[in-house]
């Protein structure tokens, strides 16, 4: 074989540079697709396939939350502090919320931070947590939390 020619994609016959498929093979005559077409398409799909995944990921998440945070407790736990909340679901569907306990100071200084995800809430219910902030070694003079 010639620099010149190269083998038929389908039987292997050998064929001119210029085609990728023989005679034989391209009964048809019709004219195989540029690269550019090729990756063109291969491009346009992704970008359709990726817009897709966004829509369907916002379709997920409709009727989930806001989530209303409260804490009712806080008391001396070995070790740290132990701090007890409420999560309300004020959305319709059930689902986690991810919230950030955060314990200041008496010149309001942040102290200690905790992040906790509560198990699925329903619409519109609520639920209490407990969630202990290790290595404070005062009492926080007011715990913070805030869910989303």
């Amino acid at each position: 074989m010639s620099a010149e020619t190269r083998n038929c994609i389908k039987c292997g016959r050998e064929i001119g540079a210029d085609e990728s498929i023989c005679e034989v093979c391209n009964r048809a005559g019709m004219v195989a697709p540029s690269a550019s077409q090729y990756h063109g398409t291969v491009a346009v799909a992704i970008v359709l396939a990726v817009a897709a995944l966004a829509f369907a990921a916002s379709l997920s998440f409709r009727g989930v939350g806001p989530y209303a945070a409260q804490v009712n407790e806080v008391h001396a736990a070995d070790p740290g502090w132990s701090i007890t909340f409420a999560v309300t679901n004020e959305g319709t569907r059930a689902g986690r919320a991810k919230c950030q306990l955060v314990a200041l100071g008496d010149a309001g200084e942040r102290l200690r931070t905790r992040s906790a995800i509560t198990l699925p809430i329903e619409g519109g219910a609520t639920t209490e947590q407990t969630e202990t902030i290790p290595g404070l070694q005062v009492e926080p003079t007011e715990v913070t939390v805030s869910c989303s």
